[in-house]
């Protein structure tokens, strides 16, 4: 551990790391933290003297923790195979504690024998998605967070089936209920919006910035690997 961490500390880029806005650490090739930035503390939310160096991550008080054995299996790939590997994490990161996904990418690190030792990750958060999976174009961007408090997270949900020109009957299935009780929500949507029918309210949605809204519920929290 320390002859690694000897080479981390004298390695240039740390003090690029040190000042940057995004994630950045180092560990070794047992996944213990060798370094970690200020960026990383704000991202999983941890106390700025909290001690990261020698544990890994099933051992901070964080919400990556239950996916520590996936990070790990990872980073063992990283080591093996000599490549970087790219995921999308998507969870409740920051001080603010909000849903959001970071692009994390981790690499080998070498020294001069070109040895690997260890590995390098790097973070940095992505303020809107595509999402293919739940829209019917591939040029919509979808938004974590919805503009205004003024539709609930039940409400939200509705709107994203509604506006996708599901019947009341449809959504109802979706959601487990009657198609009585969505169209009494739709009504109150409706009347939210201060709207009459389901043309205003789909462009009230698109002024405002509801139409590219995803609810919560269907956002999956975890890490996502790319190819």
């Amino acid at each position: 551990m320390k002859k690694i961490a000897k080479v981390s500390s004298s390695l240039p880029l740390t003090s690029i790391m040190e000042n940057s806005q995004d994630v950045w650490g180092i560990k070794d090739r047992d996944s213990r933290f060798i370094y970690t930035n200020r960026a990383f503390f704000d991202f999983l939310n941890l106390p700025q003297g909290f001690d990261v160096v020698g544990r890994r991550d099933d051992e901070l008080p964080t919400c990556i923790a239950e996916f520590a054995l996936i990070i790990e299996k990872l980073e063992r790939e990283v080591i093996k195979s000599g490549q970087k590997i790219t995921l999308i994490k998507t969870h409740f990161f920051g001080r603010e504690q909000k849903l959001q996904p970071y692009l994390y990418e981790t690499f080998p690190l070498n020294n001069k024998r070109n040895k690997c030792i260890g590995t390098v990750f790097y973070g940095r958060k992505l303020a809107i998605i595509s999402l293919p999976h739940y829209v019917d174009k591939l040029t919509a961007t979808l938004l974590f967070e919805p503009p205004s408090t003024l539709f609930t997270q039940s409400e939200l949900r509705i709107i994203f089936y509604l506006l996708r020109t599901m019947s009341a009957k449809e959504i109802g299935k979706k959601l487990a209920r009657s198609h009585r009780t969505i169209e009494n929500r739709i009504r109150i949507l409706y009347q939210k919006a201060k709207v009459h029918s389901l043309r205003d309210f789909k462009h009230f949605c698109h002024q405002t910035g509801f139409d590219r809204t995803i609810p919560q519920v269907l956002i999956p929290l975890g890490i996502q690997f790319i190819e």
